[in-house]
């Protein structure tokens, strides 16, 4: 190829307008370079139409006129030879555009208006498939195209189909941009949604442990309010007694008729009442203060020196209500002088809701009821494991997987929330820092068992 015709190629392949996506400005850079390498007075990019019918006129160059055409249509059916030809997808040398087999049809309606002697027309293909033509026209008379220049033609044909891939790319890109400024949107809304709904669960969540807690207290409340309500009658039974007998000596002393036997009597029968009376009273002032002690308790989550054992103690004697109506016998194996620094608070809201969980779930339907507490001790590892065990009812695989899950129950519609074992979970594993599992089988009861540390951090 003669050297100002590489120089024409070298230049048209290095401009950045081949690549920059805008093809108009690809098309004029390209026919630019054929009208000066051969020479031409016109020259055009033609393109299939999608049902391969006609050929259209992407943009031509006259420099002759100082034209610049485009639109123009070439049907298939008005000019067979010419399409037969380019459908074998091959370079046209029409040295004689008005006599040769593939341009001749051009010739009254085109070729002799415009004084066009000879045409070279290269096919352009873009992905394997032949999409049109480089049509160049030579002014004049015949004109005998040379292997140079056809293979320039040839290569700058190329360099367009790099040009329209650079223009898909471009526009690939565009939508791709478009498509993820889209995708962030809608990423940032659904974030927000999911942050408001986060939000909102956390506050029901926390409204719902909140309401599960007082829950707890009131039936608490409830039970100790019945079982207070004993003792004190009995202490205000024996005052009543007391004072009737009272009044009774004073009688006998007004009227100078008391005996040494009645007096005797009266004193004796004082004294029972007054002993019936502090018995009573002072375990209603225990319950009082056990109650005091485990609802103070649930609601504080602060680090205290704990006897571990006194304090399961004061924990199920405030459960003795619940305990006594269900026929529970609790039981508690732990070592006398075992005291520890950790939080009590967690330590009664677990026992609490674990004792009534087996109340209202286990011990349904069932006599001679029980609960062990075992706590064992390792200063190898300086942990603890306290195992609490029932014989009720137990449960299935299915419900012993999803225990611990927040909301799970399996007294849905009965006043059942679900969160009572969630708790127990958060507060082991986080307040108290340790772990906990669980075991049962149905008809053989449940086993919770937590591995605390003897040292919280």
């Amino acid at each position: 190829m003669r050297q100002q015709l590489v120089q024409l190629l070298y230049g048209v392949s290095i401009s950045s307008d081949l690549d920059s996506g805008n093809v108009e400005l690809a098309e004029r850079l390209i026919l630019n370079a054929v009208l000066d390498g051969l020479e031409i007075g016109r020259a055009g990019i033609w393109l299939l139409n999608e049902e391969n019918t006609a050929i259209e006129c992407r943009l031509l160059l006259d420099r002759e006129n100082g034209k610049e055409i485009q639109m123009l249509v070439l049907p298939r059916d008005a000019y067979p030879a010419y399409f037969k030809a380019l459908d074998t997808q091959r370079t046209i040398t029409a040295e004689d555009a008005h006599t040769d087999p593939a341009t001749y049809e051009f010739s009254e309606s085109y070729l002799t208006p415009l004084n066009i002697g000879a045409m070279l027309d290269a096919p352009i293909r873009y992905k394997g498939k032949m999409i049109g033509i480089f049509c160049c026209e030579h002014i004049g008379g015949t004109r005998q195209w040379t292997e140079d220049e056809c293979s320039f033609i040839g290569a700058l044909a190329d360099l367009y189909g790099r040009a329209l891939s650079a223009q898909e790319n471009e526009r690939i890109n565009a939508e791709l941009e478009r498509a993820n400024q889209h995708l962030e949107q809608r990423v940032a809304e659904r974030t927000r949604t999911l942050e408001k709904t986060l939000s909102e669960l956390t506050a029901m969540q926390e409204k719902l442990i909140e309401a599960e807690k007082m829950a707890s207290l009131g039936n608490l409340v409830a039970g100790i309010a019945h079982e207070v309500n004993t003792p004190i009658g009995i202490a205000v039974t024996a005052n009543s007694s007391a004072k009737d007998k009272l009044n009774m000596l004073n009688k006998h002393i007004d009227s100078n008729t008391l005996t040494k036997a009645a007096l005797l009597e009266g004193m004796n029968h004082l004294n029972e009442c007054i002993k019936i009376s502090f018995t009573n009273l002072e375990r209603a002032a225990k319950l009082i203060s056990d109650f005091k002690q485990t609802a103070v308790d649930q609601s504080s989550l602060n680090l205290l020196e704990t006897n571990i054992k006194d304090y399961f103690e004061n924990i199920l004697h405030s459960l003795m209500p619940l305990t006594r109506s269900h026929n529970v016998e609790v039981n508690i194996n732990c070592v006398d002088d075992f005291s520890l620094i950790t939080v009590p608070g967690a330590l009664s809201q677990i026992f609490l809701n674990l004792v009534n969980n087996s109340c209202v779930h286990g011990f349904v339907g069932r006599e001679q009821n029980r609960i062990d507490i075992a706590v064992s001790i390792d200063n190898d590892t300086n942990s603890y494991t306290i195992t609490y065990k029932d014989n009720g009812h137990g449960m299935s695989e299915d419900v012993m997987y999803k225990v611990f899950e927040p909301f799970f129950t399996t007294k849905r519609g009965n006043g059942g929330s679900g969160l009572g074992m969630s708790i127990v979970y958060n507060l082991a594993t986080q307040a108290l820092q340790g772990e906990v599992s669980i075991d049962s089988k149905p008809d053989n009861g449940v086993t919770v068992t937590f591995k605390l540390p003897q040292k919280l951090t």
